[in-house]
């Protein structure tokens, strides 16, 4: 074979090698498109599920409250070491012990803000 009849193949080659390429190229953007489809779907399903959870808590969460709220509102107080809500233990434990003492008189010894500022000298 001469290079004059070659020629024709070359560019052939050229330009098939030159498709291949592409394609391959091509093939290799779509895979990695596929793979972060994949992934960013995966994160919003564990968004979704962290945020539904999240939901439920802030539920139970409140429910529990209404049913202190209602407690309190027929008479029943809970006892301090029955309390389980770790927030309201820690917002308790932040304030200083005479504003405690006024809590504790108001909600579990059921005192009167009359009552309560007689015995602390308030008035």
């Amino acid at each position: 074979m001469n290079k004059k009849t070659y020629t024709g193949s070359k560019i052939q080659n050229h330009f098939t090698a030159y498709l291949i390429q592409f394609v391959r190229g091509k093939r290799h953007d779509y895979l990695e498109k596929k793979i972060q489809m994949a992934d960013a779907e995966e994160l919003l399903e564990d968004i979704g599920q962290m945020e539904a959870r999240i939901v439920i808590e802030e539920l139970l969460e409140n429910q529990t409250r209404e049913q202190l709220l209602l407690q309190e509102a027929q008479g029943k107080y809970p006892e301090w070491n029955k309390m389980s809500d770790e927030r309201l233990m820690k917002a308790l434990h932040t304030l200083r012990d005479e504003e405690r003492k006024l809590i504790y008189q108001h909600v579990f010894e059921e005192r009167t803000f009359e009552e309560m500022s007689r015995l602390n000298g308030l008035s």
